[in-house]
């Protein structure tokens, strides 16, 4: 091969070789319709470009009329790249697509009545992530063997077996501890179980080998971009099947309006991130187990879409004629098997009120939307920090709840040190009813005597005398609170009791009698009492 072939085809190697380097690292989805990859094709421009003008001033040392048409051409190819980036965002924009925006999730949403809605304090877990983050972090520090090498990946909140859960898989501390733990994986996963707050560390057999926290062939998208180099991946998610198996939830994503709008869900990939399965399913096709397919940003923009565009693009900007949208922050609530996103609903003028709020399955997209008029989030967590001003404490982005058929708040109120110290519950639609209670229990009981006192009816709890002898005592400190868990011979159950609400539990003993009050729908395993003295 002559020299002057060789150096003619020099741009084009250098290319190629450094394209293959790029994708390696960047893994842009070779899919027109992502951004990435447009953007991965104009570097590559870029590069062969320079490596020819490079080449032509090589080849004669004065090849400036060359490098000068390179460059030129160089300028109307990136001319006509943005020109095409340009129309293709025009292609997707809200301004000529108002009515495809409000489909994406016009079909999904039906409305509720409250009276209908189901979560109360009894099946829903009041733990937020920052609580569910310390205590899995305490339990990572209280294992020797593993806290050395490995620490926390993502905190998800999921549904196994009807029960509301939050898991962390152990990523590597670093790639000098993945080069030591390659073969074996990292151990396993932290799971803390929502209502009692127990945080253990499931150590597996087969350890977790696929993550994103690997290297190389076995980091999860590098690992996924191989086997699916068209897909745009929109997120990881790590969850558990009904067996405990850990797997990775990865949602594909889709463009429906234009070039890069409209973004929604096209298929679902499981990837089992012990042995590096990985299964395919359309949406109609996913598992009941899987919990989060619909992203929870995604849900809520496209809610937002629907609520500001339903009258055109022109009234979301100016009339604003029925124009909603979702309020600042959400949280989870757990129904049946499934996860479901709670968020308020407000008129755009954000007037600190809501007109509403939405749930929306996070595995199917149902959507309710629930007509209740009243405080919005921030509003309420502000007035129960109020009450408790003089201790400085924090409240939780709230939970929407049930409770004596009133649409109320529940949140936890936090010290600086991100400790649960107290739960506050505002009535959404009265919302100067707010009371604030060192335990669940005792908040309650002050909300109920507050709605009494503001003439609205409630049922009297209904509960039950269980007598017997003490056969077993455990304690554990939660948040800041001593609870004793308390078994009597004959019972399957635990009671458990806080110390600030049961003083007298501290002066029992093992083969004392005692009695307890216990409300009849908490049948669990364990469940909250109180010490009848």
């Amino acid at each position: 091969m002559s020299k002057g072939i060789k150096k003619s085809l020099m741009p084009i190697v250098i290319t190629i070789i450094a394209g293959i380097i790029i994708y390696y690292v960047a893994l842009p989805a070779i899919n027109f319709k992502s951004m990435a990859f447009w953007l991965y094709v104009l570097v590559l421009a870029l590069l062969l470009e320079t490596s020819l003008v490079i080449a032509g001033f090589m080849a004669t040392g004065k090849s400036q009329n060359s490098a000068g048409s390179h460059v030129k051409a160089l300028g109307i190819g990136i001319t006509l790249f943005v020109a095409a980036f340009i129309i293709s965002i025009f292609s997707s924009n809200r301004f000529f697509n108002s009515s495809r925006y409000v489909g994406l999730m016009k079909d999904n949403i039906k409305e509720g009545d409250f009276s209908t809605y189901k979560a109360t304090l009894e099946n829903v877990p009041l733990l937020d992530k920052d609580s569910a983050i310390q205590i899995s972090n305490r339990e990572l520090g209280s294992l020797v063997d593993v806290v050395s090498q490995f620490e926390l990946g993502e905190n998800e909140q999921i549904t196994l077996k009807g029960k509301s859960v939050r898991v962390s898989p152990l990523y590597y501390g670093g790639f000098f501890k993945w080069n030591n733990n390659k073969r074996e994986g990292t151990p396993g996963y932290i799971k803390i179980d929502m209502m009692t707050q127990e945080a253990e560390l499931i150590r597996l057999k087969e350890g977790i080998k696929y993550s994103p926290s690997e290297f190389f062939g076995r980091d999860l998208k590098r690992y996924l971009r191989m086997k699916y180099p068209f897909s745009m991946f929109s997120s990881f998610n790590f969850e558990l099947n009904e067996n405990g198996e850990p797997f990775w939830v990865v949602p594909v994503e889709k463009h429906t309006i234009g070039m890069f709008g409209g973004v929604d869900v096209d298929y679902v990939l499981l990837v089992n991130a012990a042995t590096g399965d990985t299964y395919k399913y359309s949406l109609d096709e996913v598992p009941e187990w899987v919990d989060n397919v619909y992203n929870s940003n995604l849900i809520i923009s496209q809610y937002d879409y629907y609520g500001s565009l339903q009258n055109g693009y022109w009234n979301s900007v100016f009339g604003q004629k029925g124009v909603k949208v979702t309020t600042e922050g959400y949280n989870y609530i757990p129904q049946g098997n499934d996860n479901w996103i709670y968020t308020g609903v407000t008129s755009v003028g954000r007037d600190e009120s809501n007109i509403g709020f939405i749930l929306a399955n996070k595995r199917t997209k149902e959507t309710i939307y629930y007509p209740v008029s009243g405080a919005e989030e921030y509003s309420a967590m502000s007035s129960s920090e109020g009450v408790v001003q003089h201790l400085g404490y924090k409240a939780t982005f709230p939970l929407l709840l049930n409770v004596e058929g009133q649409p109320t708040y529940m949140m936890a109120l936090k010290d600086a040190g991100g400790l649960v110290k107290m739960y506050g519950m505002v009535n959404v639609e009265k919302y100067q009813i707010v009371a604030t209670g060192e335990t669940i229990q005792s908040c309650q009981q002050k909300y109920r005597e507050l709605l009494k006192n503001n003439s609205i009816s409630v049922t009297e709890t209904e509960t039950e005398r269980v007598s017997g002898v003490i056969e077993n005592i455990k304690t554990a400190a939660i948040d800041g609170t001593t609870y004793y868990y308390v078994k009597l011979i004959s019972k399957e159950s635990y009671f458990a009791l806080s110390v600030k609400d049961n003083q007298l539990i501290l002066l029992k003993e093992i083969g004392d009698t005692i009695s307890l009050d216990v409300n009849k729908k908490n049948t669990g395993k364990i469940r909250d009492a109180l010490l009848i003295e």
